[in-house]
């Protein structure tokens, strides 16, 4: 990334690779939950790698949110900004990744881009 950054100021991602999600629908089933109780009871939960949960809720995760997982792992600064709506009025944030210890240059962003297209009226508090 260090690299990348030497030749651009940030990175541009959508924040997420899917619209938003249905509350519930990321929860494990009602039989994960059951073996993972049971595993935990019985004091074997580090079996759990062996039932292939792990990877399917990393895949399920990743496949919504492929982006932030290279800013998280990396450390570098990143801010996503609603600059878009969906055609049944939910935010779609665009991110903004920096160089390392450079969050000024996501605040002048921020700062511009409000200004250019307010989004503080948009966003919905729930």
């Amino acid at each position: 990334m260090a690299a990348y950054h030497a030749k651009y100021d940030l990175l541009l991602t959508p924040t997420v690779g899917r619209k938003p999600f249905k509350i519930g629908s990321m929860n494990n089933s009602a039989f994960e939950d059951a073996a993972l109780k049971t595993l935990n009871v019985l004091g074997l939960s580090s079996m759990v790698r062996y039932t292939g949960m792990i990877e399917k809720v990393a895949n399920k995760t990743f496949a919504w949110m492929p982006y932030p997982a290279l800013a998280n792992i990396t450390g570098q600064p990143s801010m996503s900004v609603p600059l878009h709506w969906s055609s049944d009025n939910l935010p779609i944030g665009v991110m903004f990744t920096a160089p390392m210890n450079d969050e000024a240059t996501l605040f002048q962003v921020a700062a511009q881009l409000e200004k250019a297209q307010p989004w503080f009226d948009n966003v919905a508090v729930i």
